[in-house]
């Protein structure tokens, strides 16, 4: 007795020439964004918002959020860029958000992108699967690399 299919061959292959257009067009890799490949990582202290201590594989690792950046806790007078109180208030509420963010996570990973000359590890950080970077971006904690950040008014 032959079984009958619940979809003919005919359109399973359509679907999934659908489905290769669609990826194909919008630029989505199916390799990309896998968390099977992300470093899993353990908190040890929150340094700034976009700063970490985490261990990685075994070694204490200061860790920078990419594509981010937060208001500065101090000012840096040799850099000669501005600073206010109210940066340096944004700055504790953006850190004590991080702490509270990395404190609650149940599983913190790294999709590693460079070594910095400092020895730092730069790296978009995710916790609970979700980018970490972009939690502090929708509470306007962070601003996007390529933005000038405006927090003095």
């Amino acid at each position: 007795m032959k079984k009958k299919r619940k979809y003919p061959t005919s359109t399973l292959g359509i679907f999934s020439q659908l489905l290769w257009l669609f990826f194909s067009l919008t630029g989505v890799s199916l390799g990309s964004g896998c968390p099977c490949n992300y470093t899993p990582a353990t908190l040890i202290q929150v340094i700034t918002a976009d700063t970490f201590l985490l261990k990685v594989a075994e070694v204490e690792e200061t860790v920078k959020v990419t594509g981010i950046r937060v208001p500065r806790l101090e000012s840096d007078r040799a850099s000669g860029k501005a600073w206010c109180k109210a940066e340096g208030e944004k700055a504790l509420q953006a850190r004590d958000h991080a702490r509270k963010l990395l404190m609650k996570a149940s599983e913190i990973s790294l999709d590693e992108t460079e070594r910095l000359a400092s020895g730092d590890l730069l790296a978009v950080v995710y916790i609970d699967n979700v980018s970490f970077g972009q939690e502090l971006l929708y509470k306007y904690l962070a601003v996007e690399t390529d933005d000038t950040p405006n927090w003095c008014p």
